[in-house]
């Protein structure tokens, strides 16, 4: 996706990675012909390997924030269907008396201004949730690959380029969770009680804090469905950083095209890898808004105490389908149209924020990340 790039230089090569549309592509290793030595699955770090630099990551930091405001303009109306279809609630939910909405003697322009405020409802903390968590996932994945070629030159051994990106990409699901969790948590109060927007959801969740409060129970509070949280970005990283990558390679190679500069095969791949890794990440989802939804003072507080707690009471009182609640709306929709606008945009953003950016030149020859 974007413009087409000038091949990798040496430097880029000796990284061991090259841009790939929608994810970061391991570049061959080895001699010229990409063969490894015989006999070894891994191979010694040449003395001449150029090392990476942290100088990308306010780059790919800026481009993830570009990238999380459009995502949110564009999907936030999915994200709250998504929400209130996994608690049970009504898609287009009446505000203040948390019921369906109704149209009953509204005119036109009036229901059509009411659906659209339910539909929106929480985006001020939906909008500060996406920007951050975006910026900082692009952030922290270019951060954990100059770390690991840091790591391999100081060890001077390399893994091998699948793993080296499965490695990058499963550490920064676990980072970017201890950011996000809370912040969903805020969203989800929005979104599914009517708490208001960021300011007034926050209050509404420091409130369920216990008394005499501390800063430790204001974290057990905020940290509430970590856990899950955890989990599914764990998930939903390796899908989008790496079976993405794999995929969009893999349908360029059977249409005879280059998977760098092809559009079909980047948006084919952000939506097989999206559906992928939402549909085994799903349950974990759907954890995480029971918990995150009934806070302190609600009747079911203690049945979502903690992870297990609630899968065996989901289990036990909705069964196994209750786990996959809303995955329509997640698998089909919000993933893979997310996945394909962020991987197109980011590509345009990285190339028209680059000469701002002090050795932003070399990124393009990097990864071309997605959220």
């Amino acid at each position: 996706a974007g413009a087409p790039r000038a091949p990798a230089r040496p430097r880029a090569r000796a990284q061991g990675i090259i841009a790939s549309g929608s994810s970061i592509a391991p570049a061959p290793l080895g001699g010229d012909d990409g063969r490894e030595p015989a006999g070894s699955s891994r191979r010694r770090l040449p003395p001449t390997s150029t090392a990476g630099t942290m100088s990308n990551v306010p780059l790919e930091f800026a481009v993830g924030s570009l990238a999380g405001i459009l995502d949110c303009v564009l999907l936030h109306w999915v994200d709250t269907f998504k929400v209130r279809r996994q608690d049970g609630r009504a898609l287009l939910l009446d505000l203040k008396t948390g019921g369906a909405l109704s149209f009953k003697g509204m005119a036109p322009p009036a229901a059509a201004g009411a659906a659209f405020r339910s539909a929106y409802a929480g985006f001020s903390t939906n909008f500060s949730l996406k920007v951050p968590y975006m910026a900082g996932m692009f952030a922290c994945m270019e951060a954990n690959r100059v770390v690991l070629d840091a790591t391999e030159r100081f060890l001077g051994r390399e893994l091998s380029p699948t793993a080296r990106q499965a490695v990058c990409a499963a550490l920064t699901g676990v980072e970017v969770s201890l950011l996000l969790s809370p912040l969903e948590m805020v969203r989800i109060q929005g979104q599914n009680c009517g708490k208001g927007g960021l300011f007034d959801a926050t209050r509404a969740v420091l409130d369920t804090a216990p008394r005499p409060r501390s800063a430790a129970g204001v974290v057990r509070t905020f940290g509430r469905g970590l856990g899950a949280t955890s989990q599914r970005e764990l998930k939903y990283c390796l899908g989008q950083f790496f079976l993405c990558g794999i995929i969009s390679r893999e349908v360029a190679a059977a249409l005879g095209g280059d998977a760098e500069r092809d559009f079909l095969p980047n948006v084919v791949g952000a939506c097989l890898g999206g559906v992928a890794c939402t549909a085994v990440s799903h349950p974990d989802d759907v954890i995480k808004t029971r918990m995150q939804t009934h806070l302190r003072g609600s009747q079911l507080h203690g049945a979502y105490g903690s992870y297990l707690s609630s899968l065996r009471y989901i289990l036990q009182t909705e069964g196994v389908a209750a786990l996959f609640k809303s995955a329509a709306i997640r698998c089909l929709v919000r993933v893979p149209l997310g996945l394909t606008v962020i991987t197109l945009s980011s590509s345009v953003f990285r190339k028209a924020l680059e000469p701002a950016f002090a050795g932003g030149g070399a990124s393009a020859e990097r990864a071309s990340l997605t959220g």
